[in-house]
């Protein structure tokens, strides 16, 4: 919680309580430790760990974005020269279906780079202290959408999503952990037999309302000694650079923050499982209706 020092700055300190004995009576002791440094230095990990996934993926981005940008200024060239010079009322009916087609194709094409810039600014956002209500199938497929070139020569992507309340969480901070989980699933698998490799989201409603997120993958599996270590942080099994070892603590990180947990089940040859359970939003309050 935030305290104000003397001197007027606010810190970030960790209270705790202890209920102790003290001349034979009953007394609380309480401990603040103050965090705000280590707080500054858990953003700045988190950053670099965002900024470290966008480099791994800077080539499938360009590549997302090249082509709708391709066939935008191609529909636009070929509009440009189908109306210059001529006046509106010189096209005929057939004319019009077609340049219409070829102003929709444009717009279809802008959109798809609209919702790429938009996924690039939520996934670079610093500002993660808010909690809101998510639907988790939403980031989800933003999450796919961004490493579609990445998970595309490696595996077949399934999406087993059942029906699911919206989440207590940040956008942000949840496509931190579902990029860097898809992103490793991609990762296990070789490239060059997308279609003989699977990498499968699942969405439910566990009994007690809370949402599970299953990532699993067909891909090589963890060894035993180093799955005890998977979550720690600067681990790494991977080549050097493809990981900063930061990504699954990360992912542990944000989720425990957020109510929620995060488990994983491996073995060797047969692929890799992590289940993300997340704390359903609690409802909203209805809204004050004005009186008569």
């Amino acid at each position: 919680m935030p305290l104000v020092r003397s001197d007027g700055e606010v810190v970030v300190a960790d209270l705790v309580t202890l209920a102790v004995v003290l001349d034979g009576s009953p007394a609380r002791i309480t401990v603040a430790r103050d965090f705000t440094e280590r707080k500054r230095t858990q953003a700045q990990l988190m950053l670099t760990d965002r900024m470290a996934s966008m480099g791994l993926l800077a080539a499938g981005i360009a590549h997302e974005l090249n082509n709708p940008l391709a066939y935008v200024l191609s529909n636009l060239d070929f509009l440009h020269s189908a109306v210059g010079g001529v006046r509106p009322r010189m096209l005929s009916p057939e004319d019009m279906v077609e340049l219409r087609q070829v102003l929709d194709d444009a717009r279809e094409g802008a959109e798809r780079m609209r919702q790429i810039v938009r996924q690039l600014r939520v996934f670079s956002r610093v500002e993660d202290g808010k909690e809101e209500s998510v639907d988790v199938h939403a980031v989800l497929e933003s999450v796919t959408q961004m490493a579609a070139s990445v998970v595309r020569a490696r595996a077949r992507l399934v999406k087993d999503y059942g029906e699911v309340p919206l989440v207590r969480g940040n956008e942000g901070k949840l496509f931190q952990v579902f990029l860097n989980l898809l992103i490793n699933a991609a990762h296990a698998i070789e490239e060059g037999d997308s279609e003989a490799n699977e990498i499968r989201l699942t969405t439910r409603t566990e009994v007690g309302g809370r949402v599970m997120v299953v990532v699993s993958d067909t891909g090589q599996g963890i060894p035993p000694e180093h799955l005890r270590r998977i979550f720690d942080p600067f681990f790494t099994t991977k080549s050097s650079g493809l990981g900063t070892g930061l990504g699954l603590s990360i992912c542990d990180t944000i989720v425990t923050a957020l109510g929620g947990h995060i488990s994983v089940e491996s073995s060797v040859g047969a692929g890799t499982t992590f289940r993300v359970a997340l704390s359903a939003a609690p409802p909203k309050a209805p809204a004050n209706r004005p009186g008569a």
